[in-house]
């Protein structure tokens, strides 16, 4: 599974030490004491799903605060090795609740519970995908339904970068196109029948031949799942502007000009789902829990229901594998 320190973006903004900085100053919150029985009260009669409580308690997950900002918005839930831990490998998912969680007359007080059960569902995503992984690569389902968002989404971005989407057949391989790039390389499931199966179902492809020609074309740009957004931006670019090292400073379609544009349409924290899954199904997520931490209104917009549908199957699948 591709882990966030693989993310081209990721190394890009070189976040690193920042994260790590905040892993051994932050205070940590624990949530089995009575000072947080309020927050735990609160979250189970919020009842967006039981599984959201197990979540919350569990020792995989720590919530934690400093007395700054916190980290920035793209990373407020992430996995991470505990620098605090005797064990070298021991993985957990850190939420960072500064200025969300307060402690206060000898209790934690939580400032919004729908941002908080948005968090905790993200750790849930989180990891089920990095524990076991199978159980969201093997399901019709999840795949299909982030499929079609995520190529929806992108759609979106690209017409709003002045792509020719809408030319000739254009949306249809594109979709295609986008739709493996996210099951290859996003959701690292590396079945090709199955990913050339969902890709085709996504873009409405009359022509099982046009697809096998994409497949072929783009197959050793995605690399096993390991090509990133920048590489598959510039085959992209190629294959269907044209575009060169000779002619892209005449294009505004690259890593930069997509980032930027996809940020500013779905919001600041959002960026990282161009590589990374459990990014990415953060954006559906939050948006079902409505606690607009992005611009909700616009995911929401052009997922539709494909976003509430992957969001039921994955609280089907964590309650599956509590």
């Amino acid at each position: 599974m591709k882990l966030m320190s693989d993310s081209y973006l990721y190394n890009t903004i070189g976040y690193n030490k920042q994260l790590y900085s905040f892993l051994m100053t932050a205070e940590r919150i624990d949530i089995n004491s009575d000072a947080c029985s309020d927050i735990v009260y609160n979250v189970k009669m919020r009842q967006v799903h039981p599984i959201i409580l197990s979540v919350l308690l569990s020792k995989k997950v720590v919530l934690c605060y400093d007395n700054s900002r916190g980290v920035s918005r793209a990373f407020k839930v992430f996995q991470a090795k505990d620098p605090k831990s005797a064990d070298r490998e021991d993985k957990k998912i850190f939420i960072d609740c500064t200025n969300l969680i307060v402690y206060k007359d000898g209790i934690y007080v939580c400032k919004n519970l729908g941002i908080l059960i948005s968090y905790i569902v993200s750790a849930m995503t989180t990891i089920i995908y990095y524990n076991k992984p199978k159980a969201i690569l093997n399901n019709s389902v999840i795949c299909s339904s982030s499929t079609n968002s995520f190529v929806d989404l992108f759609l979106y971005i690209l017409g709003y970068l002045k792509v020719p989407v809408g030319l000739a057949d254009n949306k249809e391989k594109m979709s295609f196109v986008l739709a493996e790039y996210y099951l290859y390389c996003v959701m690292q499931k590396d079945n090709d029948d199955a990913n050339i199966s969902i890709a085709t179902k996504t873009a409405r492809l009359t022509q099982a031949r046009t697809g096998g020609y994409l497949h072929t074309l783009f197959f050793d740009t995605y690399n096993n799942g390991k090509c990133n957004i920048k590489d598959f931006i510039k085959k992209f670019a190629e294959v269907f502007l044209g575009q060169d090292s000779a002619t892209a400073a005449k294009i505004a379609l690259d890593t930069d000009s997509l980032t930027q544009r996809w940020t500013y349409a779905f919001g600041p924290s959002t960026f990282l789902g161009l590589e990374l899954f459990p990014s990415f199904a953060t954006m559906l997520t939050d948006c079902y829990v409505g606690s607009y931490i992005n611009n909700q209104n616009t995911i929401e917009k052009i997922a539709g229901k494909d976003l509430v549908t992957f969001t039921n199957e994955m609280f089907k699948v964590a309650s599956d594998n509590n």
